[in-house]
């Protein structure tokens, strides 16, 4: 479990006859900076209704009771996100999708044949490298834990809204645990000694419904990154670009050898300076980031009003919640 979690903050509603969960909400406690200021607040990360209740006003009395338990430990700021439109969300990102094993997402449904391409041209375009490229490129370790804080830290101090991380936290979301099913792979790019990059993507699998060759889908999405070269004042947005694109190809070539079949991404923090050169498509699927007992100004999010990459101005979100 994450760090600071508490059983209380796990809440279901049961039918009365057959003691069946049919919602649930939970929550955990967060360090969010919004701009300059610092708040700890109440992340509600997972809300499930059975399909034949939603609609039923269920998801307020759940709402309602997360705030009260929140409230119970002086935390009265609240951090979520829902794919629909609610009043008002601070931000706005899109999902991208990039394909790894086309093959296998084209006979799943997932995607489509171009009109005018065939199945080997799409196969030939999100082919990938066998070896990585950056020197000095290595699974990240328990020991790294600080020297990755500490970059990712200055990184996300770029943004206008991200997380801050305690050294438990940052042990719990980056280092698979052992003796488990992996979810999380992170990695570190060290030279002379010294973590100078880093970047993670996480598992999340997909059932596939009515299909003879195929039952889950496996996705992996971007997590956080960070790296020094972001780090210079001002930014060299160029050199940033370079060495994201090189950081991001990367990982590409680590997904697939990891046997995941397409990485997501939001247009947050700098993603806008590498989803197209990646081959990452743009998806229909949109994220809002909503706060709740906190007025904030409007916070990019990666995307200008057409819906497209906002290369130029990227975004201001350094808060991954997919």
């Amino acid at each position: 479990m994450a760090p600071g979690w508490q059983r209380r903050y796990h809440i279901g509603v049961r039918a009365t006859q057959s003691r069946k969960l049919v919602a649930f909400i939970s929550a955990i406690p967060v360090h969010l900076r919004i701009r300059s200021r610092t708040v700890t607040c109440s992340e509600v990360n997972f809300l499930c209704i059975h399909k034949k209740l939603r609609g039923k006003r269920l998801a307020p009395v759940l709402i309602k009771e997360i705030t009260r338990i929140s409230n119970l430990d002086a935390i009265w700021q609240g951090l979520y996100t829902a794919g629909v439109v609610l009043p008002r969300p601070v931000s706005t990102c899109r999902y991208y999708h990039r394909s790894i094993n086309w093959q296998k997402l084209h006979e799943c449904g997932f995607s489509p044949l171009p009109a005018g391409s065939k199945p080997q041209f799409q196969i030939r375009k999100y082919a990938l490298p066998e070896r990585t490229a950056t020197k000095g490129l290595r699974e990240m370790k328990a020991a790294d834990v600080d020297s990755v804080r500490d970059l990712l830290t200055r990184y996300l101090a770029r943004f206008d809204m991200a997380p801050e991380f305690t050294r438990q936290e940052a042990l719990h979301w980056f280092i698979p645990k052992p003796n488990a099913d992996q979810v999380i792979w992170s990695y570190v790019v060290e030279e002379n000694g010294n973590i100078s990059d880093f970047f993670s993507f996480f598992c999340v699998e997909s059932s596939v419904i009515n299909n003879s060759k195929h039952d889950v889908i496996r996705v992996a999405y971007l997590f956080y990154y960070a790296t020094q070269v972001g780090l210079t004042q001002p930014v060299d947005k160029p050199a940033l670009k370079t060495r994201l694109n090189a950081l991001v190809n990367d990982a590409l070539i680590l997904a697939k050898r990891h046997r995941f079949d397409v990485v997501n991404a939001l247009t947050l923090m700098d993603n806008a300076l590498f989803l197209n050169q990646q081959k990452f498509g743009g998806g229909d699927g949109q994220l809002h980031y909503y706060l709740f007992n906190y007025m904030a100004n409007p916070i990019a999010g990666g995307i200008d009003k057409r819906n497209e990459l906002d290369e130029e101005n990227c975004s201001g979100i350094g808060l991954v919640m997919p």
